[in-house]
């Protein structure tokens, strides 16, 4: 369960520091990967859409290529990190 936790929250800091612009799936798998995490793109997925049902991340699907999803991060999904003292 904390290891869960940790990679969302490298999804959500990764996501913050992006911010405004939204960062493409295939940057927060390498990212999550070089914070020390070991993951698949499908447990990667998972955790997106766990951040998308809490309203932390927003997702969808890129304007110029319909297959590139794209993710960014919420004010909720801010108020958390900093709530946490992340941010």
């Amino acid at each position: 369960m904390r290891e869960r936790q940790l990679i969302r929250q490298a999804i959500m800091l990764q996501l913050e520091a992006a911010s405004p612009a939204t960062l493409p799936t295939e940057t927060l798998l390498q990212g999550v990967c070089l914070a020390g995490h070991k993951i698949t793109e499908k447990q990667l997925q998972k955790e997106l859409a766990y951040l998308n049902d809490k309203k932390l991340v927003e997702s969808a699907l890129h304007e110029l290529d319909s297959s590139d999803r794209r993710h960014r991060l919420t004010a909720a999904g801010q108020d958390y990190l900093e709530a946490d003292g992340l941010i």
